[in-house]
C-alpha cells in the first residue's frame, strides 16, 4: 500500500509539473523518495518514542536540506507529508497491539539513527 500510494503521488506530481522537472534536475524521484520517507520516520518516532531534541532536531535539518536543495512546491510537500504520515499509520495498524514493537525496533531505531547521524554531519561541516 505505501509504494502504491507513493507511486502515484510521484506520477502525478511528475504529469502536473512536467515542464518544472525538467527546469529543476534536482527534483527526481530520488529526492521526492527521500522526502517521503523523512516524513515517514518522524511518524514512526512519534509512535515508537526516541523522539529526543536530538532526533528532532536532524529531522528538521534533513527536512531543511531536502526542500531548500530541490525546488519542490508547497503541494508537493503537503502530499510527500500526507502520504509519509498514511504510510507510518497504516504500518502501526498492520502489526496489531503490541506487534509494534519489532516495528520500532527495526525502522524506529534507524530513523533515529539515520537523523542523528543526519544532525552529526551538519554540525562537522560536512554537510550543507
Amino acid at each position: 500500500m505505501r509504494f502504491l500510494l507513493f507511486g502515484l503521488l510521484i506520477g502525478f506530481y511528475l504529469l502536473a509539473e512536467s515542464e518544472a522537472a525538467k527546469a529543476d534536475s534536482s527534483v527526481t524521484p530520488d529526492r521526492l523518495s527521500q522526502l517521503h520517507d523523512a516524513y515517514y520516520d518522524e511518524r514512526v518516532l512519534e509512535y515508537c518514542g526516541g523522539y529526543t531534541a536530538e532526533v528532532h532536531d536532524g529531522f528538521l535539518r534533513r527536512l531543511r536540506y531536502l526542500l531548500e536543495s530541490a525546488d519542490i512546491d508547497a503541494a508537493t510537500d503537503r502530499g510527500l507529508k500526507v502520504s509519509g504520515w498514511t504510510d507510518a499509520d497504516s504500518q502501526y495498524d498492520d502489526h496489531g497491539l503490541g506487534g509494534f514493537r519489532h516495528w520500532c525496533a527495526t525502522d524506529g531505531k534507524r530513523a533515529a539513527e539515520d537523523f542523528l547521524a543526519f544532525r552529526a554531519q551538519v554540525l562537522s561541516g560536512k554537510m550543507p
